[in-house]
């Protein structure tokens, strides 16, 4: 499984903190089922939010822009988000489990 780390800041109308858990539903809810997602986490902190992309079976280039186009994704469509820009992939990792 690889693991995809990708930051929001704040640009605009989006004021920090927000909630954990209304940030994780957005982001799923913009997922579409050839991004193949496992699991996603989100991080609220004082200046981004960090949001980590989990997937299997997917090399560490498709997953850097699966991550980054999912999140992208989740700012445009979404009023909780809107005003959120995303940062260049924070960092991809493999992980073994």
């Amino acid at each position: 499984m690889r693991l995809a780390m990708v930051s929001i800041v704040p640009s605009g109308d989006l004021v920090l903190p927000v909630n954990e858990a209304a940030v994780l539903d957005t982001i799923w809810a913009a997922v579409l089922p050839e991004d193949l997602v496992e699991h996603l986490s989100v991080r609220v902190l004082q200046c981004e939010i960090v949001v980590g992309v989990f997937a299997a079976m997917v090399d560490a280039e498709r997953l850097r822009t699966i991550a980054l186009d999912l999140v992208t994704r989740a700012c445009e469509m979404s009023p909780l988000l809107r005003g959120g820009i995303t940062c260049r992939n924070r960092s991809v990792a493999n992980l073994l489990l």
